[in-house]
This record gives C-alpha cells, structure tokens and sequence, in this order.
C-alpha cells in the first residue's frame, strides 16, 4: 500500500500544470462530422488559439484529415497559417476596416478570404486591393437576427450593388455569402428557420444583381448535426472537432465525438485537518469532521474558474474528489476525505478530459458554473504548456468511426 505524503510536505517535481490535446480525437471528430454533413465543403474553425488547443497543430491535423477550408476570427490567426505553411483556403472574418493597410494586404497577398459585412469594409478592401494589382476575394455576410456582423437585411442591396461594381472593376471577386444564426445552439427554434429564408432570399437577390457566390454557409457544430436543410454548400464546425457539446441537448458521444484536450496538474501538498477547519479565503467551505485536503498548483490565472468551488471534482488516483474552498489566483483545494490512502503528493490530478477516462469533463465543468465548456477550454492560459498526442486515453469498448466520404468536392 502506498504511504499517504506527509502532512505540509511539498513535491519537489515543478509546479506547473499540463494541456495535452489529443490530436487523433481530433481527426476522428472530423471524420465523424463530415459524414453527418450533406455538403460538399467543410470548415475547420481554429479561432482562439484553436479553441485553446493550439492554432497551428490543430490547423495540420484538421486539414490531413479532410477539412477543405479553416476559419479563423482574426487576420493575425490566418496569416499565422501561411506562415506555419499551411495552403488550406482560410477564410478570416473579424477585423476593423481602419485597421493597418499592411495587414490586410498581407492577408491579401496570402491568398486569404475575408469577410465583408459593410460598404465601409469594402471600400477599404477595394482600394488596398488596387493598389496590390490583384481582387481581394471576399465573403459577403448577412446579419440575419445576431445583430453582431454583417450587413441587415435593408442595408443588403447597397453591399451588394457596390461587391457588384468591384467585380466589373476587377478589385473584388465574391466568392461565398454567409451567416451566423443568433439561434445555432437551440437548433429546433423557430427564429432558425426564418434566419434562413432571410439568408435564401438575400443570395438570390446577389444572384439577380450579377454576382455568383460558390459558397453559402450557415451551419455551425449544433447545426451540423441537427439540421441538415441547413448545410448548403459548406459547413463550419468549432465546437464539435474539440469533442464539446455545441448545444445542450446534444451529447457528443452519441455523434462518436470525444474531447481532446486534458488539462492536469500534480498534487503538490496533502495535510490532515480536524473538524471545524476554515478552506481558503473567507472560510467559505469548513470541514465537519477530520479531512485529508490536497492542494493543486493551478488557479483562476490559468484559467481556472472561481464558481468551480464545491460544483465539480477532480480526478486523482481513480478516485472522484471535490474541488473546496475559494479558488485562488494560482491554487485550489480539493477535499480528499476522511481517508487519503491510496492518494500521495505527486500524483497527477486531471481536472477534466475524457470522460470515459474516469475524469470530469470541460462540459461539466462549464454547467457547473453556469455556462458550457467551450468557456472552460478558453480559459485555460498560455503560460500552461501544452502537449500534443495520438495515443490518448480509449475506453476498452470504443470503436474507431468510419472513415469520412469525400463528398462532391468540385
């Protein structure tokens, strides 16, 4: 049997926490979504650092297992790509239409797509696109019920009118239209629906003015697996390639989804208290019989979040054990229980990962506090390394899913 740590004694190994992102989980979530999908293109998003997963490893995988397109928020991110080497078509869609004209053009001369929401943006784009001798290729987005980017429908016809005359000039070439449904994660809502009606009407209304989009894309993860009527030409799934829930009444593994990204830690102290023992700033958690508290050196600097506190557990040694106490800046406590046995300084605490590993996982995490584990995979800080594997945890029952059809790929 092993011996419990001394009370108060340190581990003398580096405090630091670990992100291992399992690289092959993310190839078969993709697998596995492309198979749902009806259209002929697929979207990888890796916005955000890849969801936290990292921009350019993410990127590699997901264009090696069949992801025809990325999707990045920020100029900076796609331009990243290009320079990791990376010749997927990258479509960016969040940038000012003051910002650098060094950038753009970069992004320009990179061969990346943007988006275009407004005739601001495109007069922008236009004249940097006339000085570079070459058109800015470019998705025309509508706003249709998210009122974040995007054109509303009765500023549509200027946007397209003026896409139009870049065309006939030679600065601009279209080549998608797209939207962001405000319902994406409710997939049943009504508002859906009349978002893509309104979208429908909005392309055929480029269409009559001369344009020729060959993309239109409205689905995300949720919608990916929930609506087909929705695909179109193109699909672009975030969530859902991380393994996560993109909504709450899909449970990814029933889609043969699984997480890829675990985040550990070492259990660095183990000390026995008495009854009555205050846990942490304010004594917000006090202990009614003698404890074993173990101390994990990760705290809401990394990411991790204050309302986690007595809401969701942490695997250590096989066992389930309760976060407790106020989370602090670089540290929390967990409640290892009248009987530490089995458990000694040293071992490696997963916060959460597969769930078929024994562990939490980041979706639980997210309802424990209210939200999603999207929130709880974006927390996780740069200053955590981060390491990349094929071989992750699989549960002796787990079955590998198909290989993915390649579509009608033109």
């Amino acid at each position: 049997m092993r011996r419990n740590a001394h009370p108060s004694s340190p581990v003398s190994a580096a405090l630091s926490g670990q992100v291992t992102v399992d690289l092959s989980a993310i190839s078969d979530n993709i697998h596995a979504l492309k198979k749902r999908s009806e259209a002929p293109f697929f979207m990888a998003v890796v916005k955000g650092n890849a969801y936290g997963h990292g921009l350019v490893e993410v990127a590699r995988t997901a264009v090696e297992s069949g992801a025809d397109w990325l999707g990045t928020a920020q100029l900076s991110e796609a331009i990243a790509l290009r320079k990791a080497g990376i010749t997927a078509p990258i479509l960016s869609w969040l940038y000012l239409a003051s910002q650098t004209s060094a950038t753009i053009r970069e992004a320009l001369e990179n061969e990346i797509d943007v988006s275009l929401g407004s005739v601001r943006q495109l007069e922008v784009l236009v004249g940097i696109a006339e000085r570079l001798g070459r058109p800015g290729v470019v998705h025309l987005e509508l706003d249709s019920g998210l009122s974040r980017g995007g054109a509303r429908k009765e500023d549509w016809p200027e946007l397209v009118a003026h896409a139009r005359q870049a065309e006939l000039d030679g600065t601009l070439r279209v080549r998608g239209i797209w939207t962001h449904l405000a319902w994406a994660d409710v997939p049943a809502h009504p508002g859906n629906a009349a978002a893509v009606a309104e979208f429908e009407d909005a392309v055929r209304e480029a269409q009559e003015a001369g344009l020729s989009p060959e993309l239109r894309h409205v689905s995300s993860s949720a919608n990916i697996l929930d609506r087909p009527e929705f695909h179109f030409d193109m699909v672009r799934a975030g969530l859902a390639i991380y393994g996560l829930a993109p909504a709450d009444h899909l449970n990814p593994s029933d889609f043969g989804l699984r997480p890829a990204l675990t985040v550990t830690a070492p259990l660095v102290m183990v000390k026995k208290v008495p009854a009555g023992t205050g846990v942490s700033y304010e004594h917000q958690a006090i202990t009614y019989e003698p404890r074993y508290l173990g101390l994990i050196p990760l705290g809401y600097a990394d990411g991790i979040p204050k309302g986690i506190s007595g809401r969701s557990v942490v695997n250590i040694a096989g066992r389930s054990v309760p976060v407790i106490g106020k989370v602090c800046m670089d540290q929390f406590m967990v409640d290892l229980g009248p009987d530490a046995s089995g458990i000694d300084v040293g071992d490696t605490a997963v916060l959460f990962g597969d769930p078929r590993s024994g562990a939490a996982s980041a979706d639980d995490w997210g309802a424990a506090i209210g939200s999603h584990g999207d929130e709880i995979i974006n927390r996780i800080a740069p200053r955590l390394p981060r390491a990349y594997s094929t071989t992750a945890y699989q549960c002796p029952d787990y079955q590998e899913p198909a290989a993915a059809g390649q579509g009608n790929v033109a």
